[in-house]
């Protein structure tokens, strides 16, 4: 049996990078490259494309996954951005919403990670709070951690009767870093879990089982804990491409 292959959309590098002094450089995160291969599939790294329109490029893979990054450009959930929102880069965003209306279209996969639930909910419809902190009077919890990022910081309840549960179990700690969040869920998706101030902190397919995203980074938390979201996404992939393990 071949190795699904798995794109991984890229992030772009605005500013100068040393000491190549390359400007506009495409990449994506090494530990998520990691993981996906450790789990079984051929990561592919999947930059922008002017030239090409998302369904041509849909049949070059067969799942898709949607990484962190920077904020999701507000017009397109059609909102102005305010003064405390982060870095946006509407080129990227505008390539991924496109790639997960094509992936829905063709029937493949998506696994989105941090800005990647908040990029496919804003793809579907849905709308997020820019910055929580200043937006969200009901989010206590430091959402934007100040340690070190594989740390786990705060606790998520699994909804129940979710396929997260039959994943990860009823609740666990995960690490946390972003500042925007889900507002307005998007049709299509219900939540997968919350944190104890009542942040989706994933999100999965009302029907079916093409879609899940989490908000947190389990490519930077123990393999141990987190491996089993990975080897779930290919048990997704394996059974959207009429594979039997």
């Amino acid at each position: 049996m071949r190795k699904p292959i798995v794109a991984v959309t890229a992030d772009t590098l605005l500013a100068e990078m040393k000491p190549i002094n390359q400007k506009m450089a495409d990449y994506a995160p090494r530990p998520l490259i990691d993981a996906l291969g450790r789990n079984g599939f051929l990561p592919v790294i999947l930059p922008y494309n002017d030239y090409a329109e998302a369904e041509e490029l849909v049949g070059t893979f067969d799942a898709l996954v949607l990484p962190g990054g920077p904020n999701p450009t507000p017009r397109f959930y059609h909102e102005d951005p305010i003064w405390s929102i982060g870095p946006t880069y509407e080129k990227r965003d505008k390539f991924e919403i496109d790639l997960i209306q094509a992936c829905i279209k063709a029937g493949k996969p998506i696994l989105g990670i941090c800005r990647g639930l908040q990029i496919l909910n804003v793809a579907l419809g849905g709308t997020l709070w820019q910055d929580m902190q200043s937006q969200n009077s009901g989010a206590f919890i430091q959402h934007m951690q100040r340690a070190p990022g594989n740390i786990a910081t705060h606790y998520i309840e699994v909804e129940k009767d979710t396929r997260l549960m039959d994943i990860l179990g009823e609740g666990l700690y995960v690490n946390s870093r972003h500042r925007e969040g889900i507002k307005k869920l998007a049709q299509g998706l219900r939540p997968a879990a919350r944190t104890r101030d009542g942040v989706i902190e994933a999100v999965e397919s009302e029907e079916g089982d093409l879609l899940a995203a989490v908000q947190w980074h389990p490519e930077n938390m123990d393999p141990e804990t987190m491996d089993p979201l990975f080897r779930a996404f290919m048990d997704r992939v394996l059974k959207h491409m009429g594979i039997e393990e």
